[in-house]
C-alpha cells in the first residue's frame, strides 16, 4: 500500500513536469544547469521515504573521485620507486656520521624535493596503498629514528610546548607554512631506554603533539637492539615493550611499520616475531620492517617485488654512493623509474610495458589501468 502510493506520487509529478505544472515551468528562462538542481531537489522530497539504492549511491561517489588525465601528458607509473629517507639526529654542522644531518641541509633537501616534484605521505597512506599527492607527481616518505631531541622534542613557551627551534619537526613545519601543498609527514622511531624526545612535556604529550600535527610514531626496540643475535623471547620482548609504551600513550592508536636498529633482521626461522608476536601476555602486529640503506628496489606495495619485512631506506646525506644525494642525481637521470602519480587514489596507472609486474592480489577494490605511451 505505502510503496504504491510512493509510485503514484512519482507518476504524478512526471505528468506535472510534462505539462509545465511545476516550478520548474516557472523558471523557463533559468539556465539548464539551474533547472536540473531545482528538479532534483523536488524528487528527493518525494523519495525521501524510499531506501537508498546503495548500489547506485556507490557507483556515483566512485564516478566522482575518478579523476580524468593526459596520460600521455602526464605519463604516471604507479609502479615506480617511492623513496623512504631515512635521518637520526639534526646537527648545527661537521654531521659525525653519514646518519646525521644539518639543520641547512635538511632545507635544502626539503626544498630540492619540493622543487623537483616530489610531496610528501604518510607511512600508513604507504602501507594502505593510498597514495593521494596531486597527478605528475612523485610521493616520498621521511623517516627519523631513535628519537632523538634534535629531531624533535618540545619547549615550554608562555605556557605553551612547542617544537624546538630548528628541530626536525620545526623545520618541515615552517617549511610546510611556506609550501602547504608539499604535505606535513614524517614517521619518528623510538627506542624505550633513551627518554624519547627528551625535552619539555610529558611522553604523552610528546608523542600527542606528533600525532595532532600530522606526524606519525613508531617502534625501534626498546634497546635499539641487534636483533639478528637474540633469540625468540628476547626478540619480543625488545618489540613489545615499545609497543605496550607507545598505545598507553596513545589509547587506540595503530602501530604499522617497525624500523630494524642497525638494519638488521633477526635469524630466519625468527623474522615471523616482527610481523607478529606477544610480550606480557599482550600481542603487537606489524605490516612492514624498514632496513637501512638501499636493501632492495624502492618499489611500492602493487608491485611484485615488494618485499614487506625487507623495505629499503636511502641514508639522508649527501657525498657516498647511494645516500639520498646519489639517488637525487640518479633520478634526475632516469626519471622513467619514479614513481608517477595520476592524482586518482582509486586507479592503479601503470604503462603496458610494467603490467606484468603488477600484484594483482594487491589492489583490492581498487582499478587497474593500463596504457600506452604513444610516442
Amino acid at each position: 500500500m505505502y510503496k504504491n502510493i510512493k509510485h503514484s506520487l512519482v507518476f504524478l509529478l512526471i505528468l506535472s513536469i510534462l505539462f509545465g505544472t511545476t516550478g520548474c515551468a516557472k523558471n523557463e528562462k533559468l539556465p539548464q544547469e539551474d533547472q536540473n538542481v531545482d528538479q532534483r531537489v523536488e524528487l528527493a522530497d518525494v523519495n525521501e521515504a524510499e531506501e537508498p539504492n546503495e548500489e547506485q549511491e556507490i557507483g556515483e561517489e566512485e564516478k566522482e573521485e575518478i579523476t580524468e588525465i593526459d596520460y600521455q601528458k602526464v605519463r604516471p607509473n604507479e609502479l615506480g620507486h617511492i623513496m623512504i629517507i631515512m635521518y637520526h639526529g639534526i646537527v648545527e654542522s661537521d654531521p659525525p656520521s653519514p646518519y646525521q644531518r644539518t639543520v641547512e641541509g635538511l632545507k635544502e633537501d626539503l626544498k630540492y624535493l619540493y622543487e623537483h616534484g616530489y610531496r610528501l605521505i604518510s607511512m600508513r597512506d604507504y602501507i594502505d596503498n593510498n597514495i593521494t599527492v596531486e597527478a605528475g607527481y612523485t610521493p616520498v616518505i621521511l623517516t627519523f629514528d631513535d628519537g632523538i631531541s634534535s629531531s624533535f622534542s618540545l619547549i615550554e613557551e608562555n605556557g605553551e610546548l612547542k617544537p624546538t627551534p630548528d628541530c626536525a619537526v620545526d623545520i618541515i613545519n615552517k617549511f610546510y607554512e611556506e609550501h602547504p601543498d608539499f604535505g606535513r609527514h614524517a614517521v619518528f622511531y623510538i627506542n624505550g631506554d633513551n627518554d624519547p624526545f627528551a625535552g619539555d612535556g610529558t611522553f604523552k604529550e610528546r608523542l600527542e603533539y606528533l600525532i595532532n600535527n600530522g606526524y606519525e610514531v613508531s617502534n625501534h626496540t626498546y634497546s635499539h637492539a641487534h636483533l639478528s643475535k637474540l633469540g625468540a623471547e628476547e626478540i619480543q620482548e625488545q618489540i613489545g615493550k615499545v609497543d605496550q609504551m607507545i598505545k598507553e600513550a596513545l589509547p587506540g592508536y595503530t602501530l604499522d611499520s617497525f624500523s630494524y636498529p642497525f638494519g638488521e633482521r633477526p635469524k630466519e626461522e625468527l623474522r615471523h616475531l616482527v610481523e607478529k608476536g606477544s610480550y606480557n601476555a599482550k600481542e603487537y602486529s606489524y605490516r612492514i620492517g624498514l632496513r637501512e640503506g638501499p636493501s632492495g628496489p624502492f618499489v611500492p606495495v602493487n608491485h611484485i617485488k615488494f618485499d614487506p619485512f625487507n623495505v629499503p631506506r636511502v641514508r639522508g646525506s649527501r657525498g657516498e654512493e647511494g645516500d639520498l644525494g646519489w639517488y637525487f642525481e640518479y633520478y634526475e637521470k632516469h626519471p622513467e623509474y619514479r614513481y608517477i602519480s595520476d592524482g586518482n587514489p582509486n586507479r592503479i596507472a601503470v604503462p603496458v610495458e610494467q603490467e606484468q609486474n603488477v600484484n594483482m592480489d594487491s589492489l583490492g577494490d581498487k582499478e587497474l589501468y593500463i596504457y600506452t605511451v604513444e610516442e
